[in-house]
């Protein structure tokens, strides 16, 4: 008897192992069953095209690897998804395990307008932000946040951007930094010295952004063109963490392989430089709250954004998100869409002189010109529509997704009969877009980079660089700006989480465009460009991946 067990038991192990592999087998043809052409938890629908080439199970999985190991662009692939399978601007869909399931591309107006405005309660930014960029970003950042925590952040900042702080500490603050811009290209055009011209902008906009919002003085502008040599830290650490967190956008295992890559090791470096940065700033605000000085370290009178947070009671740690989400908010899109405009020019030198012109008839020019004050903006209009038209087709913020938090059917048409009420000044057409049946859990994406190359929106014109795109002809004859549905020209976002910063971003843009071409002659190396054509980066932003270099003759000499 003591002999058999051991082979009864040996019998049962096996036989125990087999019934699990059989079970294995059975159970992986079953899921091959439900799910042949899709990720397993996306649900298939009738109606909408699909990326071809999905798996059993994974879905699109191996597509997006693909992507990502032969280095090419996702926004590219998005572009051309909307070109062959959503030929003539209609939706699309895709499984992708690392967003849950099924998330369906929605490039047109009549779609984003029902998920930010009609429906916006039901569409959030869930736990795929929060994982992506929470650690970077903080989960009750303005970016990450959904719910009462952003809307108490937004009512928040938006007390500094009243018209009244505009004309006082907005404009000082920026026309500080303008003589301090006029300066450092003096001193270029003084030396020939070449200029890393995005970097420039990046290095503007963090400057005065830090001052007016925090009365932080960071020191990252330069009157010499020598010290443009040094690294902003604060700005090359972000950069990184963008492109990492946008990875994982798409990676579902980017959370394990972070534990033990060199990757991750980086990552986790540069967050704790990116937050020792932040709590510097919020350290000296406390210290002087400490000394009896309420208000900004500066001594304004007007209160600035750190100061109207402090004043919620909020500790060091509930303060670094603010700090941090408001510092790249105000430093990303204004400085990309510049680097953006001025390769543009490159291409259009017409544009060039129309945009001097306007400067020069309304500033002044040689001695008599003057920095641009915050009520010059409207009557700059053909520089402003420049600007505009660069963000149009270089978005800051190229794509976005929203989980659906309940079951939805999305309606083109439901507030509007027709596509002239829902996206005004869009190409009229007369095209019917079917209703979009999205579950709980599902995303939806769209990618305003793509939408600006769309011809269904823009004209068969959409890739060319047009600002008379955003002049209108007024009844009384004069010249103003063409506005556009905010769910067509998507540049600042749409619905209740529209840029609060959007007239801060056109001011500052425009200025810093008025004071570079009233003074400067701007001289491209267009052998370079032509080598070497500017791109964008594979990030959460638009950021130019290789910097382009000009040199400037001052227009007075």
């Amino acid at each position: 008897m003591s002999v058999l067990l051991p082979k009864v038991q040996s019998s049962l192990e096996h036989l125990t192992a087999t019934h699990v592999a059989l079970g294995s087998v059975i159970v992986f043809v079953l899921l091959c069953l439900i799910a042949p052409d899709r990720y397993i938890f996306a649900s298939h629908r009738k109606g909408i095209k699909e990326v071809p080439g999905a798996l059993p199970i994974v879905g699109n999985l191996f597509f997006l690897l693909d992507i990502a190991s032969k280095r090419r662009r996702f926004l590219d692939e998005f572009l051309r998804m909307q070109t062959s399978i959503g030929a003539g601007g209609m939706p699309w869909a895709i499984t992708m395990p690392a967003l849950g399931g099924r998330v369906t591309s929605i490039n047109r107006p009549e779609y984003i307008r029902w998920v930010q405005k009609t429906n916006f309660e039901n569409y959030v930014k869930g736990p795929y932000f929060q994982k992506s960029m929470g650690d970077v970003m903080s989960l009750h950042g303005i970016f990450v946040a959904d719910g009462e925590v952003w809307r108490k952040q937004r009512k928040m900042a938006s007390h500094i951007f009243s018209v009244g702080n505009f004309r006082t500490h907005v404009q000082t603050t920026i026309q500080r930094d303008l003589g301090k811009l006029n300066k450092l290209m003096h001193d270029a055009s003084t030396k020939d010295t070449p200029i890393n011209l995005p970097d420039l902008f990046f290095r503007f906009t963090l400057s005065s952004f830090s001052l007016m919002a925090f009365s932080a003085d960071i020191k990252c502008l330069p009157s010499d063109v020598a010290s443009l040599d040094k690294v902003v830290e604060f700005a090359a650490n972000f950069d990184y963490a963008q492109r990492v967190m946008d990875e994982r956008f798409v990676d579902p295992m980017a959370g394990f392989t972070e534990l033990f890559s060199a990757q991750g090791r980086k990552m986790r470096r540069t967050i704790k430089a990116l937050h020792n940065f932040c709590y510097e700033i919020i350290d000296l605000r406390l210290a002087a709250r400490e000394r009896g000085q309420a208000q900004a370290a500066s001594g304004k009178g007007d209160k600035d954004l750190l100061a109207l947070f402090m004043e919620q009671n909020l500790g060091r740690d509930e303060l670094l998100p603010v700090v941090l989400n408001f510092l790249i908010a105000g430093r990303d899109t204004t400085a990309q869409a510049l680097g953006w405009l001025f390769y543009e020019f490159s291409k259009s030198p017409e544009c060039v002189e129309k945009a001097r012109e306007e400067i020069h008839e309304k500033l002044g020019a040689g001695s008599d010109f003057r920095s641009m004050a915050y009520d010059d903006l409207s009557s700059l209009v053909y520089v402003q529509a420049c600007f505009l038209e660069a963000l149009r087709l270089h978005p800051s913020v190229p794509k976005n997704l929203k989980l659906a938090v309940k079951d939805d059917v999305i309606r083109p048409y439901a507030q509007g009969s027709s596509e002239a009420e829902v996206a005004p000044n869009a190409v009229p057409t007369t095209q019917k877009l079917p209703d979009l049946v999205i579950k709980k859990g599902e995303t939806v994406t769209w990618q305003d980079h793509t939408m600006a190359r769309m011809p269904e929106l823009w004209g068969e014109d959409c890739e060319e660089f047009k600002p008379e795109r955003f002049i209108e002809k007024r009844a009384d004859g004069s010249l103003g700006i063409k506005t556009y549905s905010q769910y067509l020209f998507h540049a600042f976002n749409a619905g209740p989480r529209l840029c609060l910063g959007q007239t801060l971003a056109t001011y500052e843009g425009c200025a810093v465009v008025a004071e570079i071409l009233g003074n400067f002659d701007v001289k491209y190396d267009h052998a370079a460009l032509k080598n070497d054509e500017p791109t964008y980066d594979d990030s959460l932003t638009l950021p130019i991946k290789n910097p382009y270099h000009i040199r400037v003759q001052a227009r007075d000499d």
